[in-house]
């Protein structure tokens, strides 16, 4: 809730998008956006774009607009269609691909919702389809030092399956202080005091705004080599 509050101050005004589902988007939407926070959104100048990122896309952005339909209301457009008042609409990124762009529009028509309540983020699904999924990776926040004391950050979403199942997400991250070690020949991440015999491989790359260390291409082309061999 604080997080998003500093968004909205931080932005008060203009187009501002925030992803919501760190742990939990239908209750961002439901408690903090829509109650919390309902009346500094609608009074600000701008829209404010949700944005789920976990789950089956349909079932999720049909449940995400029920919420948000009866928490912010809606006008209904010349068509009949549901429409979200202007400081509010949903931006979709997870998923997103030519087949599924097409059944995501499909289900809202289906479902009553205007198209104009929704934007699409597109990324690599539409191009060749190479991101970070394809060497199965991602690089998260896990341990902060905030005014001397130290917080463990961890992503743990809830999504909805096809039939709409709610369940924890697969996209929970590791949380706290953690270091990669490499035993028979692959990596494994693992929390910082496990294992003290094994090397931490990670190296400070980049700390308080400032590059500590810099490889040439060729330098990661000839670590792969090795890593690949074993």
């Amino acid at each position: 809730l604080d997080i998003f509050k500093h968004v909205l101050d931080t932005f008060p005004t203009g187009l501002v998008a925030c992803v919501s589902d760190s742990y939990d988007i239908f209750r961002a939407a439901g408690e903090y956006w829509g109650e919390e926070l309902k009346t500094q959104v609608l009074e600000r100048e701008g829209t404010l774009v949700i944005r789920p990122d976990s789950g089956d896309p349909i079932q999720t952005l049909l449940r995400l607009f029920d919420i948000l339909f009866e928490k912010f209301g809606f006008t209904e457009n010349e068509k009949g269609y549901k429409v979200l008042p202007p400081q509010v609409r949903v931006i979709q990124g997870d998923g997103v691909n030519y087949d599924s762009i097409r059944d995501m529009y499909a289900a809202l028509k289906a479902a009553g919702i205007s198209a104009e309540n929704l934007v699409l983020g597109m990324g690599g699904a539409l191009l060749q389809k190479l991101d970070r999924d394809t060497q199965k990776f991602a690089i998260k926040c896990s341990y902060a030092v905030v005014n001397g004391e130290p917080v463990v950050v961890q992503k743990s979403p809830v999504e909805l399956d096809a039939q709409g199942n709610l369940a924890p997400s697969f996209k929970k991250s590791k949380g706290g202080r953690l270091k990669l070690v490499q035993t028979g020949g692959s990596f494994t991440t693992i929390m910082e005091g496990e294992s003290p015999e094994l090397k931490d491989e990670l190296v400070t790359v980049f700390e308080n705004g400032a590059l500590t260390h810099e490889w040439t291409f060729e330098e990661v082309r000839e670590r792969a080599v090795v890593v690949f061999k074993g």
